[in-house]
């Protein structure tokens, strides 16, 4: 089979070689000598020929462009179709492969939106790193995790960007391995403390380790959780001990003594009340933390719109006594037509424990001024003293359960430790918040936040 190139050659020698004969026999007639009219008609053959080639090397140089443009991502790019059948198949074939290439590209940029989407939606931390440990790919919650910069660790190192010492062992450990690896590790700075990584050697075709992909989730909240829980559980168990051991001690004397003094029998039978007083207390702060803190609590309770001076006097009414007797003022600076949808009773309690504190830290002869302003669609209830303050160390675990900034004095006043908790899960539970503030005046602010409107209203 003759080459397509050599036919097109073969007809261009063809078509010289009839030129020549026509042309020698017209300067023949016209007395030119036949050599002489060969040479012309080859010059002029060569001379075409000349010219054929450089049509062809200039369509040649713009399919070239052609598949340049396309490689550089013009996939609309074409040329007009030549009349050289040769290189009109060319231009064909290169048309169809550029369909091709266009539609899987197209599906290529969908699966790898659909990708991203999905490691966007997970929780938890991917890292992809090569044989050499250097990064290839990160998703948005590993750079969360770890502080990265996604401009700044593609191909690099893992220790260059890391400074995680346990971290890097683990993954330098897992890429030699064989099979997938679990660790939890400690974090030092930032606001994740703890992660439980899952490593996964990433396999070649040749069975080899090409690389390591890296899982990591945030047990951060999780051991806080658990750390809440057995603090808990070892303060209840605490506080529980003092009181029953106060009881059981006063009724084994009272059973051996025998009730023969009355003077003595008062005395034992009042701290045995004193003590069970304490002991229902604290088992009902319990019972209402727990109830709090269920998911589902809020389906439970009833919501009605209430003006906010009737429920702060529902609160102060059950101090009245420990007020007159500490000859103290309890002042009140309520708008009466300020009203809010909230748990009437949950409210109540709150706003109870928030004054019962000012009253028992407080001294004697001072102010507590209740009040309430509305602002941004939220009512700000107030609960200030003229006592000693607190200081500013104190602060930030103020509400924590069973956190006492004194606790000799805490117990001797019958605080169970559980009262400021309580006040933040009840502003919690309405969409609202508590703070607390010690201007340089002195005295106590005790501030909550609470929607006007709640979800449940």
């Amino acid at each position: 089979m003759v080459p397509p190139n050599s036919i097109s050659l073969l007809r261009l020698l063809r078509l010289c070689a009839s030129i020549i004969f026509v042309a020698s026999a017209i300067l023949a007639l016209c007395g030119i000598s036949v050599i002489a009219s060969v040479i012309g008609m080859l010059t002029m053959g060569v001379i075409l020929a000349h010219a054929t080639q450089t049509i062809n090397r200039h369509r040649v140089d713009q399919m070239y462009a052609l598949l340049a443009r396309i490689g550089d991502g013009e996939l609309g790019a074409t040329l007009e179709d030549s009349d050289d059948e040769l290189v009109l198949r060319m231009q064909r074939g290169i048309a169809r492969a550029q369909r091709g290439y266009a539609e899987a590209l197209a599906r290529a940029e969908i699966e790898r939106d659909e990708l991203q989407t999905l490691l966007g939606a997970i929780q938890t931390g991917l890292i992809s790193l090569d044989a050499q440990m250097r990064f290839r790919s990160a998703n948005e919650v590993a750079e969360k995790m770890l502080g990265l910069d996604s401009r700044e660790y593609r191909g690099r190192l893992l220790a260059e960007v890391i400074r995680q010492p346990e971290l890097l062992r683990f993954a330098e450990e897992s890429l030699t391995g064989s099979v997938a690896a679990t660790r939890e590790i400690k974090l030092s700075g930032g606001s994740v403390e703890s992660i439980f990584v899952a490593a996964d050697p990433l396999k070649n075709s040749s069975g080899g380790n090409d690389g390591l992909l890296l899982a990591l989730d945030d047990v951060t909240k999780i051991r806080r959780l658990e750390n809440v829980r057995t603090d808990f559980a070892a303060n209840v168990s605490h506080e529980l001990r003092t009181p029953i051991t106060n009881i059981k001690g006063y009724l084994e004397t009272l059973m051996q003594v025998g009730s023969e003094d009355p003077v003595q029998v008062a005395h034992f039978l009042g701290v045995m009340h004193r003590n069970t007083i304490r002991l229902s207390t604290l088992v009902e702060d319990i019972l209402l933390l727990a109830f709090l803190d269920q998911p589902k609590a809020i389906s439970q309770l009833e919501f009605v719109s209430i003006d906010a001076l009737s429920v702060v006097r529902d609160a102060t009414e059950q101090v009245e006594i420990v007020c007159a007797a500490k000859q103290m003022v309890l002042e009140i600076k309520i708008n009466p037509n300020l009203c809010f949808v909230v748990n009437a009773g949950l409210i109540s309690q709150a706003l109870l424990n928030l004054v019962s504190n000012a009253l028992k830290y407080s001294p004697p002869n001072t102010r507590v001024t209740i009040s309430a302003q509305l602002e941004d669609g939220h009512i700000e209830l107030r609960v200030s003293d003229e006592g000693p303050g607190i200081d500013a160390l104190h602060l930030p675990r103020l509400f924590e359960r069973f956190y006492r900034v004194d606790t000799a004095r805490s117990r001797e006043l019958g605080g169970t430790g559980l009262g400021l908790s309580i006040v933040k899960h009840i502003a919690m539970i309405h969409g609202g918040s508590v703070s607390v503030n010690c201007p340089k005046e002195g005295g106590t602010v005790f501030s909550m936040r609470i929607p006007q409107v709640s979800e449940e209203g």
